[in-house]
């Protein structure tokens, strides 16, 4: 049972250092082609190129942090430039990559909330030089810090699934499939009669999973 236990962990570790590697890898590699599309004057498409270094996330692995910099550096620089448009592209990929990336946490949060108010506020100049916008004509009674709020609020929505209820809705699929595991091992015997102990177990296991996994599912 140990040499059995030692060989999963062994297979486990190399299936995640293989995965780790090749996100390593990906991240600095989109670094590298992000950074040349800028050198050549594609600015558009070095966003392209760091958005996706910064969605290669592993903790601790520099090419994350230095493909959000890229990006906050050049939405400060095209905004000095008057370049509203690339300046959102540019801090709408530093706040897509966060989000891509979060799962029961939120790597690099601590960019999230400026880049929110950098948005907000491009969007409230954009569109008060946009008079023809509808969007714009709309809201044209509102003065630019309300149009910028406004932006503001709906950028903070969080309407990522509950982090609890989505545990739960996990914990129930690994008792419905458990139960499953449990009949199919124990529930038969060999001379395929029904034992009934770990059949009726099983069976509970298998109801009390599916029933708890719907549950978190409803509600995450």
């Amino acid at each position: 049972m140990r040499r059995r236990l030692v060989i999963a962990l062994l297979v486990a570790g190399f299936c995640l250092g293989v995965v780790v590697t090749r996100a390593v890898w990906q991240g600095h590699s989109a670094l590298s082609r992000g950074d040349e599309a800028m050198a050549s004057g594609q600015s558009e498409e070095a966003i392209r190129w760091w958005r996706r270094a910064a969605r290669w996330y592993v903790p601790l692995s520099p090419h994350v942090g230095t493909a959000y910099d890229r990006l906050e550096e050049l939405g400060a620089a095209a905004e000095r430039d008057g370049d509203l448009d690339l300046a959102l592209a540019a801090w709408r990929g530093v706040r897509g990559s966060i989000l891509a990336t979060r799962s029961f946490y939120t790597p690099h949060e601590e960019r999230l909330e400026p880049a929110n108010r950098k948005i907000a506020a491009l969007m409230a100049r954009v569109e008060a030089a946009s008079p023809a916008d509808p969007l714009a004509a709309a809201a044209e009674e509102q003065s630019p810090a309300e149009i910028e709020a406004l932006h503001r609020e709906l950028l903070a929505r969080d309407e990522a699934p509950s982090v609890g209820w989505t545990a739960l809705a996990l914990l129930g699929f690994l008792l419905w499939i458990g139960g499953g595991v449990l009949f199919a091992l124990r529930g038969v015997s060999a001379e395929d009669r029904l034992v009934a102990r770990p059949a009726i177990t099983a069976g509970v296991a298998v109801v009390a999973g599916l029933l708890v996994w719907m549950l978190g599912l409803y509600n995450a």
